[in-house]
């Protein structure tokens, strides 16, 4: 199936996009990827959902605190994404040496 093999490859690409911006990620086969983001992981979801990312935060879930998930589409949606969530890190770290 096409859309199978797109969603695979589109998620190998982005995987390398968070290692490159220092995002730790876990292995995944499915159309997600769970990232840790820390503390200002609710900040971090409400701005990529802003920007129109499919996210998911799961802190709530157990063990998952600062954790959220990225939902995986194409490999244009997700260089979107790339851009997207490499603005917003940029944001959230900024703050974060504001403080």
């Amino acid at each position: 199936d096409w859309y199978v093999g797109e969603v695979i490859t589109a998620r190998r690409k982005f995987e390398s996009v968070l290692d490159l911006a220092g995002v730790r990620c876990w292995p995944s086969q499915a159309n997600f990827v769970l990232v840790e983001i820390g503390a200002r992981h609710a900040e971090f979801t409400r701005r990529m959902r802003e920007a129109g990312v499919l996210v998911r935060d799961r802190s709530s879930d157990p063990g998952c605190d600062g954790r959220v998930r990225i939902t995986i589409g194409t490999r244009e949606q997700m260089r979107q994404a790339a851009t997207i969530l490499n603005e917003t890190l940029a944001v959230l770290r900024a703050g974060s040496e504001a403080e």
